[in-house]
């Protein structure tokens, strides 16, 4: 775990301001082995671990923040510049970048295993991306001193490069190789068939984003993509190899070690306690007299560790060695639901809505009677297809992606409108702020936005 270590030693340093154009023609000597780890561990933790996971958790409404920074982020205060500078800096000269070379060293070896997987990896970064910042550097990032000043993708530019990506790495995938990627591959194992349902799956995904500019034609195309996608839990895309010592724990649970931040919010209690949602003790730390008391969202009381007022998130989601959920069956089984009552399929959306919440409750332990029991609700699962609304499949879907997953769900929340939350500070915001080492080295091609202008993908 000597990459975990580095990778959370990383994480827990103040902003450091680097230069993520680095010159392609010098690139750091290293093989392929060495490079895919480092790139999956910044994408795993960096990227969809930390502070982005983090801030989108309290903005919808997952958790609310108790203490210090991530108080101030509910609070809608302090959403600067600096807010995520760690994270950028890690996107550019190590995941984008570590990426380029492998494609590159790969091509060259002609280990196309290698290429296939990270091509896929580079989608979902650039998914994770976008879906943050709206326009972002893309197609002219990392030429090093060729270009210092790239030009800023628009949104809907870096979803369509995303699809060609997904589809060149499944065809790296098919070609003949001279090897694999193996113990390299910290997922898979080098797995190309597993690979290839990832690519169909996050294409779904992206498909999706067009919801609000194509509603009919981005369905059809989600419901295409997904028939190759997962088909079963097993096929998730999850990285399940933290550990216990310190330096290997998951992000999640060192941030309620170190920091303590989070509560479980309001929000989602007033989504589960009404309908008696078995999920709602296994997310929740219930109190020492056995209740479980959320926090209110902009307005929490500052109580570290969720220690004397609120409760905290359970260890059974929150533990050091909790899977890290990156794109799941259940998530792809929502999104067709979704995408069928677009297409007036209400018959197909609700057997798809209805094992969504089965694979759900499932992923828990909530099985047999009790499953039954909580489905047998007609405000959970409507008992005839006219019956069933968006609203039903997109807070179902929010509750599913607690507490990991919250960047998609605050994506869902900004597309969508599901749930309909809000915040007594003001508005929710819509997009990151582009931090302070762009500001610094590429101020002129930095779009005119603010957190508050919608992103593409809201009908903009």
């Amino acid at each position: 775990m000597a990459i975990t270590l580095f990778i959370f030693l990383w994480a827990g340093c103040d902003d450091t301001m680097l230069d993520y154009n680095t010159d392609p023609n010098n690139p750091t000597e290293a093989p392929n082995t060495t490079l895919l780890p480092t790139a999956m561990m910044h994408t795993i933790v960096n990227l969809s671990g930390t502070d982005p996971s983090w801030i989108s958790s309290v903005w919808v409404q997952h958790t609310a923040g108790v203490h210090a920074q991530l108080r101030d982020y509910d609070r809608l205060a302090g959403l600067d510049a600096t807010l995520v500078n760690n994270n950028w800096n890690n996107l550019y000269p190590t995941i984008f970048h570590n990426l380029d070379i492998i494609i590159e060293q790969g091509r060259e070896e002609g280990n196309n295993n290698f290429v296939g997987i990270a091509k896929i990896l580079k989608a979902y970064a650039a998914t994770y991306a976008t879906d943050m910042w709206g326009e972002i550097p893309f197609s002219e990032s990392n030429q090093g001193i060729d270009n210092l000043t790239p030009a800023y993708d628009s949104q809907e530019d870096v979803y369509t490069q995303v699809l060609q990506y997904l589809e060149n790495g499944r065809q790296a995938l098919r070609d003949e190789t001279v090897g694999t990627a193996g113990s390299s591959d910290l997922i898979f194992g080098g797995d190309a068939e597993a690979w290839l349902r990832v690519s169909y799956s996050i294409e779904a995904k992206v498909h999706n984003r067009w919801s609000n500019h194509d509603p009919q034609g981005s369905a059809q195309r989600v419901i295409d993509a997904a028939q190759n996608g997962f088909q079963s839990p097993a096929d998730d895309l999850t990285f399940d190899n933290f550990g216990t010592g310190s330096t290997e724990q998951h992000p999640w649970y060192q941030e309620s070690l170190d920091r303590g931040h989070h509560a479980f919010s309001q929000s989602m209690y007033d989504a589960m306690a009404p309908v008696n949602d078995p999920r709602l003790e296994v997310f929740a730390q219930p109190r020492e007299d056995g209740s479980i008391v959320p926090a209110p969202n902009g307005d929490a009381e500052a109580d570290q560790f969720a220690a004397t007022i609120y409760s905290g998130l359970s260890s059974n989601i929150v533990n050091a060695t909790a899977p890290m959920q990156l794109m799941t069956y259940g998530e792809l089984l929502f999104t067709k639901a979704e995408a069928y009552l677009r297409l007036d399929q209400n018959n197909d959306a609700l057997n798809a809505y209805e094992n969504a919440l089965r694979v759900s409750l499932a992923y828990h332990g909530i099985e047999g009677d009790e499953a039954e029991a909580f489905l047998a609700q007609e405000e959970v699962l409507p008992s005839s297809p006219a019956g069933l609304e968006m609203e039903h499949v997109m807070t179902q879907k929010w509750i599913s992606l607690f507490p990991f997953q919250a960047q998609e769900a605050h994506t869902d929340f900004r597309r969508t409108g599901y749930p309909e939350l809000t915040n007594p500070r003001g508005e929710i915001p819509n997009r990151y702020p582009y931090p302070q080492v762009e500001i610094d080295n590429n101020r002129d091609n930095i779009p005119d936005v603010n957190i508050n202008t919608p992103v593409w993908f809201q009908g903009q």
